[in-house]
C-alpha cells in the first residue's frame, strides 16, 4: 500500500475523533445559554446528539444572536467539510492506486 493513502486517512480520523469534541463544545452551550432550544431539539431527535447536527447544518443557531455559539458551529461545519474532503481524498486513492 502507498504512503501517500495514509495521509488523507490520518487527517479523516483525527478529524472524526475531533468531531466529539466541537459536537460536545455546541452542546454545552445549548444547555448553558440556551436551554429551552436544547430541550426543543432534544425531543425532537430519535438518536441522542443527532439534533447537534441537524441544528448545526440547518442555520437555525443564527436566531439566537450568540456569537460564541455561531463560532463553535463555524468550527464544527469547517471540520466537517475537512473530514469530508479528506474522505473524498482516498476515495481517489483508492480508484488511482496502483494494482499490484
Amino acid at each position: 500500500m502507498p504512503t501517500y493513502f495514509l495521509i488523507p486517512f490520518a487527517i479523516f480520523f483525527i478529524c472524526c475523533a475531533s468531531q466529539f469534541w466541537f459536537v460536545k463544545r455546541v452542546r454545552d452551550r445549548l444547555i448553558d445559554h440556551h436551554p429551552n432550544v436544547f430541550l426543543k431539539q432534544e425531543r425532537a431527535s430519535f438518536f441522542p446528539h443527532n439534533h447537534i447536527w441537524r441544528y448545526a447544518f440547518d442555520s437555525r443557531f443564527r436566531g439566537l444572536n450568540d456569537p460564541e455559539l455561531d463560532r463553535r458551529v463555524r468550527n464544527l461545519r469547517i471540520l466537517t467539510a475537512i473530514a469530508l474532503g479528506s474522505w473524498l481524498a482516498i476515495a481517489v486513492c483508492m480508484v488511482t492506486m496502483p494494482r499490484a
